[in-house]
């Protein structure tokens, strides 16, 4: 690639973009930058492969030294990319994909500008919760992705592609169509 992007994965919490981006990052070769965050790991994450798992004072200095891309909070936990694992991922000229909220796609937007190609996966409330209970997830945790599913599907307007992912194939078709394009306009 000629130009290298930053693809971000973002859309409704429980509609599988961790999945989508993981599955469609390794297939296309894209590198991951892992997100920073003060919340506890869950018990199917693993450490430096979901997130950089850092205490509220780790975080914090991080911070103050201005070496977060971006960050936001979300129910108390606080959440980041550093610049530092950003800017190694892309000055080989790879291009690499995030996993974020829409705070936090929206602050990669306004940093890198048209490098910067948000893909919004969503699925119905509905969907949200059967997947949810399906894994196990508690219930507080349930409850807390579906009171704030309608502000963040209301952001898939400002996103420059979008997919429901209903069927895990039909979504990772759409989107090699989708990565045609910039893998070929870098070329």
């Amino acid at each position: 690639m000629k130009d290298s992007w930053i693809f971000v994965f973002t859309g409704t919490s429980g509609s599988g973009r961790k999945t989508i981006a993981h599955r469609t990052g390794s297939e296309l070769g894209l590198t991951h930058v892992i997100s920073c965050t003060t919340r506890q790991r869950r018990e199917k994450e693993l450490t430096d492969r979901d997130y950089h798992y850092l205490t509220g004072e780790e975080f914090e200095a991080v911070a103050q030294s201005g070496g977060f891309a971006q960050m936001t909070t979300i129910d108390k936990e606080r959440y980041g990319i550093r610049k530092s694992d950003l800017d190694e991922a892309l000055s080989g000229g790879n291009s690499v994909y995030l996993i974020l909220n829409k705070e936090g796609a929206s602050a990669i937007k306004s940093l890198y500008g048209d490098r910067v190609i948000r893909l919004f996966l969503y699925v119905d409330k509905q969907t949200v919760r059967e997947r949810l209970e399906a894994k196990g997830t508690r219930y507080s945790v349930i409850e807390s992705y579906l009171n704030h599913y309608p502000e963040e599907v209301l952001y898939r307007k400002q996103c420059e592609h979008v997919f429901e992912n209903v069927e895990i194939s039909r979504t990772l078709a759409a989107l090699r169509t989708a990565f045609k394009d910039y893998v070929t306009a870098g070329n």
